[in-house]
């Protein structure tokens, strides 16, 4: 299991880093390289670093949202009327949008700040980007703790010195993070929400 200094340092990592405006893909490498050494049956352990990762990210991002009606008062008038554009495009599937951004690599403050411009409730957004961080996150801990314990000896005797665990885990997390983004992107968020909206018919 994590010490309690260990869950200090992973949580106070990821909001600090999170706090930095559009830093938002460091959060695959802090959650892959947090992972790397633990023993690949402490199945919680590597669950914990994708909770505690999310939850920092999480908790620096409602200091965004927070702060963010507070800058957007000394907009001018061009770009307080482009966030109230942006607002009323994702204001149909905010929770789904904010999900999935948080899940990607896509900078995530032009969503916030948009879900803020239009006062969006303060727990769904709270609740949607928990969640979309934690699948990337968790994701991420799984794989790096993976490379870790079952491919060190391979890395080693197969590539060069310089390629080390720490390195590959960091060349596959921004493979993942662009494929999830790829995927995203082919992904018609209208017709999605459209078809769970859709009542199902019962037959018999």
């Amino acid at each position: 299991m994590l010490t309690i200094l260990e869950i200090i340092v992973l949580f106070a990592t990821s909001f600090g880093i999170n706090l930095i405006p559009f830093f938002g893909p460091s959060n695959v490498f802090i959650a892959s390289l947090a992972a790397i050494n633990i023993d690949i049956t402490n199945f919680s352990s590597v669950l914990i670093i994708g909770i505690l990762v999310s939850l920092g990210a999480t908790m620096a991002r409602i200091i965004h949202y927070k702060v963010t009606p507070l800058i957007s008062n000394r907009f001018n008038e061009k770009k307080r009327a482009t966030l109230e554009a942006n607002a009323a495009k994702i204001n149909k599937h905010a929770f789904l949008w904010l999900c999935l951004t948080a899940a990607t690599p896509f900078p995530e403050e032009p969503v916030i700040i948009s879900l803020a411009s239009m006062k969006y409730n303060i727990v769904k957004f709270s609740i949607a980007f928990f969640l979309g961080k934690l699948v990337i996150t968790t994701i991420s801990a799984f794989a790096g703790n993976t490379i870790g314990n079952t491919m060190t000896e391979w890395i080693s005797t197969t590539f060069p010195a310089w390629l080390t665990p720490e390195i590959m885990v960091t060349i596959m997390s921004t493979f993942l993070a662009i494929i999830v983004t790829v995927i995203l992107l082919k992904v018609d968020l209208s017709k999605l929400t459209r078809y769970f909206k859709k009542p199902k018919t019962v037959q018999g």
